[in-house]
């Protein structure tokens, strides 16, 4: 169990950066494509400062990379696995809501998809 202790403990270190809503509207806001600081706060509705702090938590823990344009740093999702696990509970929790609240004999309403695929190619470093 002791070979064991370290992978529980990356695992749950994984967990704890994505177990923030914030950091998970990050992920989402750059699901499909890199984006700069600025593009990020627009779309997202975060302080500067509070978006910068969730970028650098995010980029330390290895999932986002990002790359500097002259004085721009855009941030980008370091491996689709992330997109993936992330849209697999956020289906999950979306249906178990869709299902709470349909009412008996009508029809089901399509749920918005979370966490779209990226369908661009990512950019190298």
């Amino acid at each position: 169990m002791d070979s064991m202790q370290s992978v529980f403990e990356s695992v749950a270190r994984y967990f704890s950066v994505l177990g923030e809503p914030t950091r998970l509207r990050i992920l989402h806001a750059l699901c499909q494509e890199e984006k700069c600081v600025n593009g990020l706060i627009r779309e997202t509705g975060l302080a500067q400062a509070n978006a910068s702090r969730h970028l650098g938590l995010m980029y330390q823990a290895g999932l986002l990379s990002r790359r500097r344009e002259g004085t721009q740093v855009f941030y980008r999702v370091a491996d689709p696995l992330y997109i993936e696990l992330c849209r697999t509970v956020s289906t999950q929790m979306l249906a178990r809501a869709d299902a709470e609240l349909s009412l008996p004999g009508q029809g089901a309403v399509a749920a918005p998809r979370p966490f779209p695929a990226n369908e661009k190619e990512p950019t190298s470093v």
